[in-house]
């Protein structure tokens, strides 16, 4: 019984199909199911966080914050100042303005992280 159930699934497993059979088909359509209907969640995926450092903490309360440039790519450009504000607050656990924002660039030019300086909101 169990030598029947092998030489059954035998050319599935080992893709002894021909091309354009019907049981060809088959398997490629199960294939494509699983990759587009199976949920993200059932492999923990999930998007990466941003990764956000505190650089320099002067006494005159400016800070300077080193914020990866993925944090900024995937939000829209009239949506990145308040997407940084957020960035910050999260980090520092408390309401940061922004002063100004430079990117940090290597020798080719491309862009290697976002240099943010800011000041706490009430000042």
């Amino acid at each position: 019984m169990l030598g029947r159930l092998w030489s059954r699934l035998r050319p599935a497993v080992f893709w002894e199909f021909r091309r354009g059979s019907w049981q060809y088909d088959i398997i490629v359509a199960l294939i494509l199911a699983f990759i587009f209907l199976t949920p993200a969640a059932l492999f923990n995926d999930r998007a990466s966080e941003a990764v956000v450092q505190e650089v320099e903490h002067h006494a005159t309360d400016a800070r300077v914050f080193w914020i990866d440039p993925g944090a900024l790519d995937r939000a829209d450009p009239d949506g990145a100042t308040e997407r940084l504000q957020h960035l910050l607050a999260s980090h520092s656990g408390e309401a940061l303005r922004i002063v100004s924002t430079e990117p940090a660039t290597d020798a080719a030019g491309n862009v290697q992280a976002y240099l943010v300086f800011a000041q706490p909101a009430g000042e």
